[in-house]
């Protein structure tokens, strides 16, 4: 199993803890309107003013990195944007990876009844943002500028693993300025990327004012003091920052590479899977595993759009979401179908854990839909809380479920699913990785990226594809191993089924038999390599003529060996009586965990033909039906006695035999070739009625004789 569905509940609160930054941001709908009462601080005419610290760019030649003097204030003031806004009371920090706390200008840490600066704020007051501002100097006729807001390549490749934090609104002499990129007029709704904002300063003006104001985060994942560890900011020219910005998208596709190669594995291992299941139907857990890859393969594709800004954050979340406890379930199938577990030395073990997984599955099909309705009614919130609870669980059961199921079934040693796991324990580390990486970034360092992670030029890969590419080569490695071991079964199969043909058609005459007095044709055609019809024609010391007709139950090898039984019993037997012979016969296949109809027909020289059945069809004489009494099959009870029937065949007369593969020759449209057609065509030869038969849809074994009494009968 992919490390998406281990991780779908850290991704789940990951994103959580992203979308409540998110819907807070500046620039949302929620934030966008500000109390009337906020306004901007004029500057006190006979104030002090502490030093203005500025930024130096008037030679600028190339791009800047604006990494010092920014002033750094906590407030609800919107005037804070404003290029002529007060802030020289505000703490100075350079853009360090932490800097030190700075003071909430609403709320001073000496105000009475507030002893904490990060309380929160008083009834009916705004919710304040983290402001910071920075002077710059710039050089007369400096040309167009453009400012990059550059964040660090996710190397974890993980969704909603990111160091960057909530979003951030940039206002150049208080403008606020609108990014470039995909979905440059709405960037809230989409991931964080690194985006170009056009200053569209005149160049007749050296001062610039940057202003940035993001949510207030005064502690944990994403605090204001760790803003500068997941971005950079750069001053200059246009054409020299679209270069940079080029390489940081080219650098961001290289993390996706392989996930994005990983995903086009899964498609041509899922086809492969599904011609292994249309060829070897029996074998269900091809069609899950296939089912299984099939809903991972888009993670990748939708994770690449996702990363770039071009599929909105919900869209994205609830679909990757979607997909992974989908094919968590998929997984669970593809398991119990793979291991036999509801027919396994396990039964009883894992029969209520497999009815509970699969029973409560249908909820994780809400968890996409819901989370797509956020926002529209506070029932929708508390739908989502619910379902997200009972998946969250549910995934917790699967997660026991898969990992107890393989330890146990490895330490029974069952190869196959040691393979499996070997995948899900590197997934548990390609898991853990990530989460402790981003948990470094957010206490302060820039750590982003992964000790295991290996490089192939300029392409990483992470742990996590390491899982990924083991889980599939386990896969193979599975499929190649059932593939020659079905292939040795088949040939052993095969060895046998021609052993058992070979010895059947010596038993069954291929050659006409010298039957003196008689005119014998048969036709033994079997529908599949070995059959399970038989005949014995034997001519008698005394001029006549013992014919023997069968079709035991069922085909194949089985059948085929039944036949062997029979066709030894009677070369042993000295009977000459058809009654006797199938009472004989009887006796030899009681306990064959199978039954046989046959017939025996004793042809006299004068005439005279004297028949038993046991369950076999009639026979018929010139194109009449014969009225015999059907008779026991054989093999049923132990002690069954046969009627014998006695009628006369004049010169020229001819009997026809026959087994039910012919009567239940079937089309496809389901006819049958029915006891009609073999009145009409019973005055043919064997070999038309055979080749009518197939022609009109064989399904089982064809066996015809016709016996026909020459005129050279009477002289003898």
């Amino acid at each position: 199993m992919r490390r998406n569905v281990l991780s779908l509940a850290a991704v789940a609160i990951c994103f959580a803890m992203q979308g409540f930054a998110q819907s807070a941001r500046p620039g949302s709908p929620l934030i966008g309107i500000l109390p009337s009462h906020t306004h901007a601080r004029p500057v006190p005419p006979n104030r002090e003013h502490t030093p203005e610290v500025t930024f130096d760019a008037s030679n600028l030649g190339s791009p800047l990195v604006l990494d010092k003097g920014w002033r750094v204030g906590i407030t609800a003031n919107a005037a804070a944007a404003s290029p002529d806004f007060d802030d020289s009371a505000w703490a100075v920090r350079d853009a360090q990876d932490a800097f030190a706390d700075v003071p909430d200008e609403d709320h001073p840490a000496d105000a009475p009844g507030h002893d904490d600066q990060h309380g929160p704020p008083p009834p009916g007051h705004s919710k304040p943002f983290v402001w910071f501002r920075l002077h710059v100097n710039l050089a007369p006729g400096h040309g167009p500028l453009v400012l990059l807001v550059e964040l660090p390549v996710p190397e974890n490749a993980s969704m909603s693993i990111t160091s960057s934090g909530p979003g951030v609104d940039v206002f150049g002499n208080g403008r606020q300025l609108q990014p470039q990129g995909p979905h440059g007029d709405a960037p809230q709704h989409y991931q964080q990327i690194s985006r170009i904002y056009p200053l569209n300063v005149p160049a007749n003006e050296t001062s610039l004012v940057l202003v940035l104001r993001t949510v207030y985060i005064p502690f944990g994942y994403s605090a204001y003091t760790s803003f500068f560890t997941g971005r950079t900011f750069h001053l200059g020219h246009r054409e020299d920052l679209d270069h940079r910005l080029e390489l940081w998208s080219t650098h961001s596709l290289f993390q996706r590479i392989p996930r994005v190669v990983n995903s086009v594995l899964l498609v041509v291992l899922s086809l492969f899977l599904l011609a292994l299941y249309f060829t070897q139907k029996g074998h269900v857990e091809y069609l899950w595993l296939a089912l299984h890859e099939l809903v991972q393969a888009p993670i990748g594709f939708i994770e690449l759009a996702g990363s770039s800004a071009r599929m909105d954050t919900l869209w994205y979340a609830a679909t990757v979401l979607q997909l992974v406890v989908l094919s968590a379930y998929l997984y669970f199938e593809f398991l119990v179908a793979f291991l036999d577990l509801r027919r396994h030395w396990i039964l009883k073990k894992v029969r209520y854990p497999i009815k509970a997984l699969r029973y409560t599955s249908p909820v994780l099909l809400g968890v996409g839909p819901v989370l797509l309705l956020v926002g529209h009614s506070s029932f929708v919130g508390i739908l989502l809380a619910i379902i997200f609870l009972l998946a969250f669980f549910w995934l917790l059961g699967w997660v026991i479920f898969v990992f107890l199921t393989l330890i146990f079934a490895t330490i029974r040693r069952n190869f196959e699913a040691g393979l499996l796991l070997i995948p899900l324990v590197l997934s548990i580390v390609g898991i853990a990785e990530p989460i402790f990486t981003a948990g470094m970034s957010a206490m302060g360092t820039r750590t982003n990226t992964s000790p295991l992670t290996l490089y192939a030029g300029p392409i990483p890969i992470h742990f996590t594809s390491i899982a990924d590419f083991t889980s599939l080569l386990a896969i193979v490695i599975i499929i190649f191993g059932r593939f020659l071991r079905v292939q040795r079964d088949q040939e052993r199969v095969s060895s046998e089924l021609a052993a058992a043909r070979s010895v059947q058609e010596l038993m069954i005459p291929q050659e006409r038999v010298n039957t003196p007095g008689f005119e014998v044709d048969s036709v033994y055609d079997p529908a599949n390599e070995v059959g399970g019809d038989f005949f014995h024609v034997q001519p008698t010391e005394d001029g006549g003529l013992l014919v023997i007709i069968g079709d035991v139950a069922g085909k194949g090898l089985k059948a085929a060996m039944n036949v062997s039984m029979i066709m030894g019993g009677l070369r042993r037997t000295p009977e000459r009586s058809p009654a006797r012979i199938l009472e004989s016969l009887n006796r030899v296949l009681t306990g064959s965990e199978s039954f046989t109809t046959c017939q025996v027909a004793w042809f006299g020289a004068d005439g005279e033909v004297v028949l038993a059945n046991a369950g076999h069809l009639p026979p018929y004489i010139n194109s009449q039906e014969v009225s015999i009494p059907g008779g026991l099959p054989l093999g049923v009870l132990p002690d069954v006695s046969y009627d014998e029937v006695r009628l006369y065949l004049h010169p020229g007369d001819r009997m026809l035999l026959m087994s039910d593969g012919v009567v239940e020759a079937r089309q496809p449209s389901g006819e049958l070739f029915g006891f009609d057609r073999v009145h009409n065509l019973s005055g043919q030869t064997a070999f038309y009625i055979a080749d009518a038969a197939k022609a009109f849809g064989q399904e089982d074994d064809i066996t015809i004789l016709t016996i026909r009494r020459l005129a050279q009968a009477m002289a003898a």
